[in-house]
C-alpha cells in the first residue's frame, strides 16, 4: 500500500481494522518516511482544532484527535477514526478538505502550553469567508509551508 493510498484510507474511509493496524508510533514513521517522495508537504497527525464558525463551535476543541495534510494542492484537516463520530455528531465543524487558493490567510496567535495556536483564514466551496484555530506542535513549520504553498 503506498502512502498516499494510506493517507487517503485513513482520513476518508471508515475501515476500522486497517486504522487499527497501525498504532501511534508506525503512523509516526510511516508518515515521515514517505513525506519526500509524494505531494506531503507538512503532516501533524495529532493536533488540537476549533472551529470559529458560530457560539456553538467554539465551545469545544479536540485535543490530539485532529489529523492536518498539506499537499500541494490542498490542505485537509479531519478527525481521527476514534473521534469522527463525536465530532461529526455534534456538528463542530472540523472536516475539511481546503484548496491552497481558498486560504486566505494563516496567523500565529500564541501559545498554549506546548502547542501553537494557529488561526487559519479560508473560504469554503459554498463561498463563506471562514475562520479556525488549529493547535499544534510544529506551528512554524505549518505556517512557512503554507505560506510558501499559497504564494506559488
Amino acid at each position: 500500500m503506498g502512502y498516499s493510498q494510506f493517507v487517503y484510507d485513513l482520513m476518508y474511509k471508515n475501515d476500522y481494522q486497517m486504522t487499527a493496524r497501525f498504532t501511534a508510533t508506525s503512523f509516526r514513521k510511516t508518515l515521515e518516511k514517505h513525506m519526500d517522495r509524494n505531494e506531503v508537504l507538512f503532516a501533524e497527525p495529532y493536533a488540537a482544532a476549533q472551529s470559529l464558525k458560530n457560539d456553538w463551535t467554539r465551545l469545544a476543541s479536540t485535543y490530539g484527535c485532529i489529523m492536518v495534510v498539506l499537499s500541494r494542492e490542498t490542505l485537509t484537516i479531519r478527525p481521527h477514526w476514534f473521534a469522527k463520530w463525536l465530532i461529526s455528531l455534534l456538528s463542530l465543524d472540523l472536516c475539511h478538505k481546503i484548496p491552497i487558493t481558498n486560504i486566505r490567510g494563516v496567523t500565529e496567535r500564541g501559545k498554549w502550553f506546548s502547542y501553537g495556536k494557529i488561526e487559519l483564514h479560508f473560504v469554503t466551496t459554498d463561498g463563506k469567508n471562514q475562520r479556525i484555530l488549529l493547535y499544534m506542535k510544529k506551528y512554524q513549520e505549518f505556517i512557512g509551508t503554507v505560506k510558501n504553498a499559497m504564494y506559488k
